[in-house]
């Protein structure tokens, strides 16, 4: 039991990992005028498990050409004692959310009227979610998502192995077992298993939160949010990314990792931005 119950999560932590070498797309070439020349960032860009804040590379120039200033938060990097890992999201969606604090009072400081709109993909979505709720909107005004885990994954039956070890009395046994062995390569990934205590604790809260515009953006080839609807919320706007794979040529369908960097993906997340002064 010990042995296919640990492998379930570490096999996700792998899974994360490898996604991180996705290419970035190209950034817009032709010199735009910077929009953050002066002002405060009106965009906070929030990455996904196993990321890094290179993952916005080609997003912040959509953004500066639609007249935005983008600012991204690095969260969960790898802890003294962690696997050193050139990676961030690793730590936790508790943990995330507490380094999404400190961004956003380093960027608005003691302003009232600071209003920002986020921008999170995967794994971020909850680390804002849980930011909401330990703190309450403050100056988020918006949450724009790229293939939110919002039911977390089931991807290779791992939610079915989870619930049949609370069936039978043994989760917590194999949960105090697995931690040692997980956390410090990728406790987050024991998150986004589809009903997870966080996942559990998190809906238990409330979601989504009331006075935050949710917008989720979800593809029918994301293959870690399975099935893809499962990547939105009742009573938020759903974009939709449609797409067949075909053969081993997936054109016109986005997979989860490849969402911040598909033009598609991007220019849906500009076009969902909520207009006017912030």
């Amino acid at each position: 039991m010990l042995g296919k119950s640990w492998s379930h999560p570490l096999s996700v932590a792998l899974l994360a990992v490898a996604a991180w070498t996705v290419p970035s797309g190209p950034a817009t070439a032709a010199p735009l005028p910077d929009p953050c020349a002066g002002a405060r960032p009106d965009t906070v860009l929030v990455h996904d498990l196993a990321s890094t804040t290179e993952t916005w590379t080609a997003f912040t120039a959509d953004l500066a050409a639609a007249g935005r200033c983008a600012t991204t938060v690095s969260w969960g990097e790898p802890a003294a004692g962690d696997l050193p890992l050139p990676l961030a999201g690793l730590r936790g969606t508790d943990a995330g959310a507490r380094d999404l604090a400190e961004a956003l009072d380093a960027l608005c400081g003691d302003d009232p009227t600071c209003t920002v709109d986020v921008v999170a993909h995967g794994a971020g979505s909850l680390v804002v979610q849980r930011y909401l709720q330990e703190h309450g909107p403050g100056p988020v005004r918006s949450l724009t998502t790229l293939g939110a885990l919002w039911h977390g994954t089931e991807i290779g039956g791992l939610a079915a192995a989870e619930q049949i070890s609370r069936d039978v009395g043994t989760y917590d046994l194999v949960l105090g077992l697995e931690k040692p062995i997980v956390d410090p390569v990728c406790a987050g990934c024991r998150e986004i298993v589809a009903g997870s205590n966080l996942l559990r604790d998190l809906h238990a809260r409330g979601v989504p939160t009331p006075g935050v515009r949710y917008t989720d953006i979800v593809s029918t080839c994301d293959l870690l949010v399975v099935p893809p609807e499962r990547g939105a919320l009742p009573g938020s706007t759903v974009v939709t990314l449609a797409g067949v794979p075909t053969g081993s040529d997936s054109t016109g369908c986005v997979d989860h990792w490849r969402l911040p960097h598909d033009p598609a993906a991007r220019a849906a997340v500009v076009a969902a931005l909520p207009a006017g002064d912030l």
